[in-house]
């Protein structure tokens, strides 16, 4: 474990690894921006390489790029995921790509400085609706001009419907960061549910658990959950969601990581470590 600059919350580098790579040729760069936080792997054809993630406003972003040794090396391909709370989900039969705006202010407030993108995710026959700042434009153009660009809905989705598709009766993912919490219902292996909610305390998230399983008259006696993300089994969190959910547990990763950063735990930063599935 290598301890990156500007003081990364986490920071897992098999630097050996990485400097008998031919980077541009064989290694491939997944990134994923939020308004509070950062984080980035590297990868070859064979195992995850690098993690590092960084807790901090966007506006720190820039200063952090030019700093990391890592960020600044070309790479095979770079995929770049955008973590926007402004976002919606349209069904392709009503989808029209000149109404993009139209379509995020019916659900957001002051999207008129931001630029308005979407992505099909064909699993769910839909259009996920996005906003991007111009900060983050700036970014991804100045450092990563050769990216692919889409919104973590559009590569999560896709991902977690994979993932549980031979799954029997109703399954919710709960996954977890930057003080954000995606909750995914699936039935069946069918999309039931999806939505972001912001919270402070594990209160709020059991809050928000049981919220949800009461708006889908979900019975928690059959419920499976499965924690994704920042969360971990002697936290507050995991013993409340355990006293209200009888079959909870944590998702394991079907990636491989270099045997010298492998201290991460199965669910820890699944999104990011899977990101590069589904470009």
């Amino acid at each position: 474990m290598e301890t990156g600059a500007n003081k990364p919350y986490h920071s897992f580098i098999d630097v050996i690894a990485l400097k008998a790579q031919s980077l541009e040729k064989d290694c491939h760069l997944s990134i994923q921006i939020g308004l509070s936080g950062f984080s980035f792997c590297i990868r070859n054809n064979k195992e995850i390489l690098a993690l590092e993630s960084y807790n901090y406003s966007l506006s720190q972003l820039e200063e952090n790029i030019k700093k990391n040794k890592w960020l600044s090396k070309k790479y095979a391909s770079t995929n770049i995921t955008l973590r926007s709370k402004k976002y919606t989900i349209i069904p392709n039969l009503i989808y029209k790509n000149k109404d993009r705006k139209k379509y995020l202010e019916l659900n957001h407030v002051k999207t008129e400085q931001l630029d308005h993108l979407s992505d099909e995710v064909k699993p769910i026959e839909s259009h996920v609706i996005y906003a991007i700042s111009i900060a983050e434009q700036d970014i991804i153009t100045t450092f990563f001009p050769k990216s692919k660009v889409k919104h973590f809905s559009s590569i999560y989705l896709p991902n977690i419907l994979a993932k549980y598709k031979n799954n029997n009766g109703k399954t919710m993912i709960v996954n977890i960061d930057y003080m954000q919490m995606h909750i995914t219902v699936i039935d069946n292996s069918k999309l039931l549910f999806f939505n972001i909610f912001e919270f402070k305390t594990a209160l709020d998230c059991i809050y928000f658990i049981l919220f949800v399983c009461e708006q889908l008259e979900i019975n928690t006696e059959y419920l499976q959950l499965e924690f994704m993300g920042d969360v971990k089994k002697d936290s507050k969190l995991y013993d409340l969601t355990y006293k209200y959910i009888r079959h909870v547990k944590f998702a394991t990763r079907i990636v491989n990581l270099s045997p010298n950063i492998n201290s991460l735990l199965e669910h820890e930063y699944y999104t990011l470590l899977h990101q590069h599935l589904c470009e």
